[in-house]
């Protein structure tokens, strides 16, 4: 579920967001999940680069949403080591 938006900005980052994210073929609970991460980022973030506000927001948002590559490959390695 998403939290409502409050101003114009926000609605146009949820909206963006939104659509960038279904081109990159996620599921609708996991573009909730980005969009919800984003617009927490946007309203508790006291400064952004000069234009970069969105950038910002939509890199927020894919980075909760992608799977830790770290993480996976440490647990295959772990794997491998076992068997």
């Amino acid at each position: 579920m998403r939290h409502p938006v409050n101003n114009s900005i926000e609605a146009f980052i949820v909206k963006n967001i939104d659509k960038k994210l279904q081109e990159e073929g996620y599921p609708p609970e996991e573009i909730d999940r980005g969009i919800n991460e984003a617009l927490r980022f946007y309203r508790n973030t006291a400064s952004f680069a000069k234009g970069k506000v969105f950038d910002s927001c939509l890199t927020k948002a894919r980075h909760l949403i992608k799977p830790n590559k770290k993480a996976a490959s440490r647990s295959k390695k772990s794997k491998k080591a076992a068997a």
